[in-house]
């Protein structure tokens, strides 16, 4: 009597599978594949936009909270000077300035330092120097790369209720995004960021 392990594996048991069964089979296998890659695509877009976001958000950030330093040790007394020639346009309104001049007291406030804070929305340099007389001091605050690029920097004054002139109170805005590096939708970009702010310089 022969067993049945061994009735199974009679090549009169054996068959292939029919054209029907292979091409079920690949249209199957073709559909779960494409489904996979489709996944994958969009887990790296969200992943690709995610970093995106918190890259904006922490240049934002960052940039934001240098300025701001910067700007509260600054002498009230002087307040800040506009570069005129540095000039900020909408159409031809003159709407701030990207360069301004402010004085560091020392300790006792018996020498002031005047410094610059200066801004190039071409390349996104932002730089600030503490002595103008010392280019060596300056830092650069921020740069354009490929996942961020600075739009709009500009300064500008406040007014007193009279309608003078603030100078110590300096208006600050702002706008970065990330150049479609997340490829999002350029005209509704969430990876884009408008920051405006004021300081009020508190030194002497």
């Amino acid at each position: 009597m022969t067993p049945a392990a061994a009735n199974l594996c009679h090549p009169h048991c054996r068959r292939a599978f029919t054209l029907v069964e292979l091409m079920v089979a690949m249209s199957i296998g073709v559909i779960v594949a494409g489904t996979v890659v489709v996944l994958l695509i969009q887990a790296a877009t969200e992943q690709q936009r995610g970093y995106s976001d918190s890259t904006i958000e922490e240049r934002a950030y960052t940039l934001q909270a240098n300025i701001t330093s910067c700007l509260r040790g600054m002498s009230s007394g002087f307040g800040m000077t506009a570069g005129y020639s540095n000039t900020f346009l909408i159409g031809s309104n003159v709407v701030g300035y990207t360069t301004i001049y402010v004085w560091k007291p020392n300790a006792d406030a018996s020498v002031y330092t005047l410094g610059k804070i200066s801004a190039n929305v071409n390349n996104g340099l932002v730089v600030y120097t503490p002595n103008i007389t010392d280019p060596g001091t300056q830092t650069a605050w921020m740069t354009n790369n490929t996942g961020v690029v600075l739009r709009k920097l500009y300064f500008s004054n406040s007014q007193n209720l009279d309608g003078s002139q603030n100078n110590s109170l300096v208006n600050v805005l702002f706008e970065m995004d990330d150049n479609g590096y997340s490829k999002q939708n350029a005209t509704n970009n969430i990876a884009s960021i408008q920051r405006s702010f004021s300081v009020q310089m508190r030194c002497d």
